[in-house]
């Protein structure tokens, strides 16, 4: 994906370069002087006066459509950029963090949870934000409730259940 975006980078930053899937845009040259040609050596009076206007050079031709389509090219890999972004990263976090709230909400006394640094222990009580485990006979430690990762089942507990 990063090679993607420095092919794009290094497509806009080269002068005269089209982007990319783009055709070549046409150069136009413009005259800007217009050629008078000399006049004849006759006097003033026989020769009609002429008033010279200023060369005016017509602007140059840009071609708005091209421009354009450029302009919806590098939108669009904007935006497919942004939802390939959500799709791959905000999207899957929101999901898991909604399921760690449910079952954060869904703990009861006397599950058996394993907590984020791997201590093992049994819920005693909740209060609040904050859960009292049982760590070993008569050994207690208070937790806060998000540490709590999952519900810990034994070797022979799992194939109980299955």
């Amino acid at each position: 994906m990063k090679t993607l975006l420095v092919l794009f980078v290094i497509a806009q930053a080269v002068p005269g370069g089209a982007p990319p899937g783009q055709p070549q845009a046409p150069q136009v040259q413009v005259q800007t002087q217009q050629e008078v040609p000399p006049q004849s050596a006759v006097s003033p009076v026989q020769a009609p006066v002429q008033t010279q206007q200023p060369a005016q050079a017509s602007p140059p031709v840009h071609s708005s459509s091209a421009e354009t389509q450029g302009l919806w090219t590098t939108l669009i890999f904007f935006a497919v950029m942004i939802l390939v972004f959500w799709l791959l990263i905000i999207r899957p976090q929101q999901k898991q963090r909604k399921k760690q709230e449910q079952f954060l909400q869904s703990l009861k006394v006397g599950d058996k949870v394993v907590t984020s640094s791997g201590v093992i222990g049994k819920i005693v009580s909740i209060s609040g934000n904050i859960v009292t485990l049982e760590i070993a006979k008569d050994v207690r430690a208070r937790v806060l409730k998000p540490y709590v990762v999952s519900l810990f089942a034994e070797e022979g507990e799992q194939q109980k259940q299955s």
